[in-house]
């Protein structure tokens, strides 16, 4: 079954191959040295779409007009199956504070709930605030630190957690 959602901003729908060059584009942007090259979302939509049950996806939000990515995000259930880890999230810088990053989290999120999810954590540097802001916004608590996460520079990543039963 392909899920989709649509609104005037943007669509999201399952990420494929042929998104891979602009998922690229947008990753590096946001992460620069830390970014994770196209290899790593090539292998996970391999391992997600041979993973019976399901392991989790990787999803675009897409222009609903010329198709453009504007921006992606994954989740990874755990194999307890309680628990699902958001993998990465991203928007294209032009593309950011127009709803699209909440559209994506609210995407990750209903899916979570349809396979019972009922924890999702992510880690975010400390030293980002914004992130950390949208995400309490939306609903994640801090639940702790995790020391030396980060290497570029070198800071511990807060970790979020967001109850979904």
């Amino acid at each position: 079954m392909v899920a989709r959602v649509r609104s005037r901003r943007a669509r999201i729908r399952g990420m494929t191959a042929r998104d891979l060059r602009r998922v690229g584009v947008i990753e590096a942007a946001s992460f620069g040295a830390e970014a994770w090259p196209q290899e790593a979302f090539a292998e996970l939509l391999r391992a997600f779409r041979q993973a019976r049950p399901t392991r989790g996806g990787l999803w675009v939000a897409a222009d609903p007009a010329t198709g453009e990515v504007l921006g992606y995000a994954g989740m990874e259930v755990s194999a307890l199956r309680g628990e699902a880890d958001l993998i990465n999230i991203a928007v294209a810088e032009e593309h950011r504070r127009r709803g699209i990053g909440r559209m994506l989290m609210a995407w990750i999120i209903r899916r979570c709930r349809r396979l019972g999810v009922e924890m999702l954590w992510l880690r975010v540097r400390a030293s980002n605030r914004s992130a950390r802001d949208f995400y309490r916004v939306l609903g994640f608590t801090e639940r702790g630190t995790f020391a030396g996460y980060y290497r570029d520079p070198d800071e511990p990543a807060i970790l979020m957690g967001m109850d979904l039963a």
